[in-house]
C-alpha cells in the first residue's frame, strides 16, 4: 500500500504518540521513512514509566527483601548468619535496590529492544522486503508504548493503594500459590504474568508494522508475529527455567 504525501510528512513527536495509538498504520509509515530518530519518545516514557513504578512501590519492595533476607538467614547455622546478615543487608538497602533495579530495567529494555530489532530486521529480509536496521529499531521501540502506559497505570494504582507491589500481573493470580520464589521458578506462572491487554495491543502493533514497513501479507505477518511473541515469552522463561534446574529439589 503506497502512502499518501500528508503520511511521510515529519510531525510533532507527540503527535506521533497520538497516531500510534489511533492510527499506528499511518504512524508506522511516519516513523520508518521521515521520523526514524523519534524512537527516543517511546523509549523515554517506557523508561520513566517502570522507575516511576519502581520509587512508589519500593518501600514494599525493601519490606519484601528485608523478609526473604529473615528467610534465607533462618536456613544458616547462627556462625553463618551473623557473617551474611551486613552484606544482605546492604543489599537489600533501598538505595541498593533502587539503583540495581534501575540498572535492570534500562538494561532489559535495551535488550528486548535489540534482539527484536534483529528478528524484524532479518524476518523483513527473508521476506524479500528489507526493512533499514534505524527503521526497525524505531518501529520495535514505538510497538513498546503499551509498555510505557502499563507502566504508568502500575504506578498509579501502587500510589492508590499505599505502594504496593502488583504480585501476580496479568493471569498469573490463577495460578499463584503464594510462595512468590516458588511461583517465579514456575513456567506457567511466569507465562500467565505475560498475558494482559498491553502485551496483545503489543503484538497487534508488531502486526501492524510489519505489515506497513516490511510490506508482508496478511498470513505472513500473523506467523511473523506468532514466531515473535514465541521468542519474546521465551526470553522472559529463562529466569524461571534457570532456577527450576539450579534451585532446590
Amino acid at each position: 500500500m503506497n502512502a499518501s504525501p500528508s503520511e511521510l510528512q515529519p510531525v510533532n513527536s507527540f503527535a506521533n504518540l497520538v497516531d500510534v495509538i489511533a492510527a499506528p498504520a499511518t504512524a508506522f509509515r511516519r516513523i520508518s521513512t521521515v521520523q526514524r530518530r523519534s524512537w527516543w519518545l517511546p523509549a523515554l516514557l517506557c523508561v520513566v514509566a517502570a522507575l516511576l513504578y519502581l520509587g512508589v512501590s519500593l518501600n514494599a519492595t525493601t519490606a519484601l527483601a528485608a523478609k526473604q533476607i529473615q528467610i534465607q538467614l533462618g536456613t544458616m547455622t547462627p556462625e553463618q548468619a551473623d557473617a551474611a546478615k551486613p552484606m544482605m543487608e546492604r543489599f537489600t538497602a533501598p538505595a541498593f535496590l533502587f539503583g540495581s533495579g534501575a540498572v535492570t530495567i534500562v538494561l532489559s529494555l535495551l535488550l528486548g529492544w535489540v534482539i527484536a530489532t534483529g528478528l524484524l530486521y532479518f524476518g523483513a529480509s527473508l521476506t524479500g522486503h528489507a526493512v533499514p536496521a534505524p527503521a526497525a529499531w524505531a518501529l520495535v521501540v514505538w510497538t513498546w508504548l503499551p509498555f510505557a502506559l502499563r507502566g504508568f497505570f502500575q504506578a498509579a494504582w501502587s500510589a492508590v493503594n499505599g505502594g504496593q507491589i502488583i504480585h501476580y500481573p496479568g493471569l498469573s493470580y490463577l495460578l499463584a500459590t503464594g510462595d512468590l520464589t516458588s511461583d517465579r521458578r514456575n513456567m506457567l506462572y511466569v507465562s500467565a504474568t505475560q498475558v494482559d491487554l498491553f502485551t496483545l495491543w503489543h503484538l497487534i502493533l508488531v502486526y501492524v508494522a510489519v505489515r506497513v514497513a516490511a510490506r508482508m501479507g496478511t498470513v505472513s505477518a500473523l506467523v511473523f508475529t506468532a514466531i515473535y511473541a514465541l521468542v519474546s515469552l521465551g526470553l522472559r522463561l529463562l529466569p524461571a527455567l534457570a532456577g527450576g534446574v539450579m534451585g532446590p529439589r
